[in-house]
């Protein structure tokens, strides 16, 4: 492999000047000196930064900006450095490796359609310059005596061109794996996480700031701040806080027990997702057409599913609970990127539902009382009581304990989600090179559907994602929101093999 080293870097310099030359010596040099890994992931970085200087002399670039644009000090001492940090899951994140079994994980995909194609060489020279503004991304999860938890590796994470179903499983036994992976497709760039690392509004900001790095190897100009986190800063130990911890409140378990949701008709698939339907509207109509109900955008979204979910099954007199996620940052600030979401139900009897306007009204009514700042404090409370409750208890008799209950106890509760990452903000010089973003939630069993929305530039998102090959539930979706005089664009991906 050194060999072949060696004649790539007599390539990169034939016809150079001898200071040309010497230059590209003394950069292949410093990279070299960025490096304490294995032979294997050596070479495989010497690959990328070989590849990018390839590719920007294509480009007509001079060697001097090339060196300065892939600088190896964009690397910090990510990949010089082997030593290990552990940090303990935070509360939310730590039933989902104890409640997994063969084939279920709970994953999340966000992705972002760019105006023009993916070049895979420099997405994956940003992925090598951003891991390691994230310490807890960059980690795998290992087990304890007591409980599952993170540690940080330098591994190399390749960016792959996507070829699979969306959000298979990770094989997070292997200690090379970390538990999030990038993949490229055409234009879009998609980041697939298990939910153990991150929460939706976390996995956000690593987006973005791998956008943002992708972009600044193209050459553009733009300004860091909160929407791109500059990924040659040292990460603010802020953003690695389990703000659970900090929860007020008496946690009083009673308050919130949910009874048991009636499912959508329907056989599950076997790949865990069937299909995923994205509907394209206009935010500001969305909004107009919301507020004529006196509802939210959320709680007018939310009606929408109930009213299709009522459409759906057949035998409909019974609960049905739509999962809403409440982002905890917007009460104090938090700037953590761990998990920090909690959640309420809200609930109607299916068969009782007559009125549009009347069941949006009372949708958003739950929102205000259920999704309050008092509210999800008290369920963080519950969260951390039950986990105290196990702290002393060996992880080989959590693990089938907790796997038994986990889909009774969540997943059997819930008929369907909706998550609202809100409005998507990205520094001013790099808003036209993006056409839209993308949220993917999966499916849990015995859960036939989810839903997400995500917005950027008044281009609003709303995503269903089904786990069973039935289409009247969409079907109904899309004509309930075309009676409300929404122009809707429709996407949906292939229906996988189930």
């Amino acid at each position: 492999m050194k060999q072949k080293q060696n004649l790539h870097l007599q390539k990169l310099k034939s016809g150079r000047s001898e200071a040309e030359s010497v230059r590209i010596d003394d950069f292949f040099n410093a990279l070299d000196q960025k490096l304490d890994l294995p032979l294997y992931g050596k070479n495989l970085i010497f690959q990328h930064f070989i590849r990018a200087f390839e590719y920007y002399q294509d480009q007509g670039c001079d060697v001097n900006e090339i060196c300065e644009r892939i600088d190896p000090n964009h690397l910090g001492d990510f990949f010089a450095s082997n030593q290990r940090r552990s940090y303990p899951l935070d509360n939310a994140a730590i039933i989902y490796p104890l409640g997994m079994k063969f084939g279920q994980m709970p994953m999340f995909r966000l992705s972002v359609e760019l105006k023009e194609d993916i070049e895979p060489i420099l997405l994956q020279l940003a992925l090598d310059f951003t891991m390691k503004r994230f310490p807890t991304f960059s980690a795998v999860i290992k087990n304890g005596f007591f409980w599952h938890y993170l540690e940080t590796t330098n591994h190399i994470l390749q960016a792959e061109e996507e070829k699979d179903v969306p959000c298979k499983p990770i094989s997070i036994l292997l200690r090379s794996y970390r538990s999030l992976r990038v993949l490229y497709y055409k234009k879009r760039i998609s980041v697939e996480f298990f939910h153990s690392i991150t929460d939706g509004s976390g996995g956000m900001v690593f987006l973005k700031t791998l956008l943002g790095e992708y972009f600044r190897l193209h050459g553009k100009i733009f300004t860091y701040g909160c929407c791109v986190k500059n990924p040659d800063e040292l990460p603010d130990e802020a953003e690695l806080v389990n703000e659970f911890k900090n929860a007020q409140g008496k946690g009083d378990f009673s308050k919130f027990v949910d009874k048991k949701s009636i499912q959508l008709d329907g056989k599950l698939s076997k790949t865990g997702v069937t299909r995923i339907i994205h509907f394209i509207m206009d935010s500001d109509e969305l909004k107009k057409v919301s507020r004529s109900y006196n509802g939210t955008v959320t709680a007018y979204l939310c009606a929408i599913l109930m009213l299709a979910a009522k459409k759906s099954i057949v035998r409909n007199d019974g609960i049905f609970n739509i999962q809403i996620p409440v982002n905890m940052r917007k009460f104090n600030h938090s700037v953590t990127l761990r998990n920090y979401s909690m959640y309420f139900n809200a609930t109607e009897n299916l068969s009782q539902i007559e009125d549009k306007k009347e069941l949006i009204e009372d949708i958003a009514a739950q929102i205000k009382d259920k999704g309050d700042e008092t509210h999800m404090n008290q369920m963080m409370k519950i969260t951390g009581k039950l986990i105290a409750s196990l702290n002393f208890v060996p992880l080989f008799i959590k693990v089938p304990i907790v796997q038994t209950v986990y889909g009774y106890l969540s997943n059997s509760i819930i008929g369907c989600t909706l998550s609202n990452l809100g409005v998507i903000e990205m520094p001013q010089e790099l808003q036209d090179e993006l056409d839209r973003f993308q949220f993917i939630l999966m499916p849990g069993i015995p859960n036939r559907v989810t839903s997400s929305m995500v917005t950027y530039r008044k281009k609003a998102v709303f995503t269903v994602i089904k786990n069973c090959h039935e289409t009247v539930f969409e079907e109904e979706v899309y004509r309930l929101l075309e009676e409300d005089g929404l122009a809707i664009e429709t996407e949906g991906s292939v229906e996988y093999e189930s």
